[in-house]
């Protein structure tokens, strides 16, 4: 059988290292790295809603400027802080940008010039795209961050991308600057 497809010749050869890698590093930064790849869809869906309630319209443009320039540094201050990871950090901001800049910008056309809050149905194909880009983007930029990864900092990490400290004080306290402006983007 000839593959020509190199995602699935990756994606065989990463499936035959993950009994290496979680040697080497354990489950917890399985999990740690399993989760970094929901953030993505976890920030649209917590974007929805706090963006949504209070009017804005948030497209793609004002995504990623609120990105890059008011959310990703801040988050990285507070989940590097979080994890005991400071020496970290330059590693995780590369590894954000490309993982939430990177998957919107190549899901970009899903949304068809559509806000994201649209109604569910609309958004829906980007939400998925993104969901899809976000795991080849993990693959990619995991070896970067493993000298950086422990079984107690992997158990923080996955611990802060799914828990409450970023879901409902770090991320909410961070885009009321975007909050704040949205309307007259």
């Amino acid at each position: 059988m000839k593959f020509t497809n190199s995602i699935a010749i990756a994606g065989i050869a990463c499936s035959g290292m993950l009994p290496t890698v979680s040697a080497i590093l354990g489950t917890s930064c399985l999990s740690a790295l399993k989760a970094a790849s929901q953030v993505p869809e976890l920030f649209i869906e917590h974007l929805q809603r706090e963006a949504c309630s209070v009017g804005c319209e948030p497209t793609m443009k004002q995504w990623q400027h609120a990105l890059k320039n008011q959310i990703i540094g801040e988050l990285v201050e507070d989940g590097t802080a979080f994890c005991d990871a400071p020496e970290a950090k330059d590693a995780i901001a590369d590894f954000l940008e490309d993982l939430m800049l990177g998957t919107g910008e190549a899901c970009n056309h899903k949304l068809e010039n559509k806000h994201l809050c649209h109604d569910p149905e609309s958004v829906e194909p980007f939400v998925t795209c993104v969901r899809s880009k976000a795991q080849s983007s993990v693959t990619k930029s995991a070896p970067r961050l493993f000298q950086y990864m422990s079984e107690a900092r992997c158990r923080k990490a996955e611990e802060y991308f799914t828990g409450d400290q970023l879901w409902e004080k770090d991320f909410p306290e961070h885009i009321q600057e975007y909050l704040s402006v949205c309307r007259d983007l």
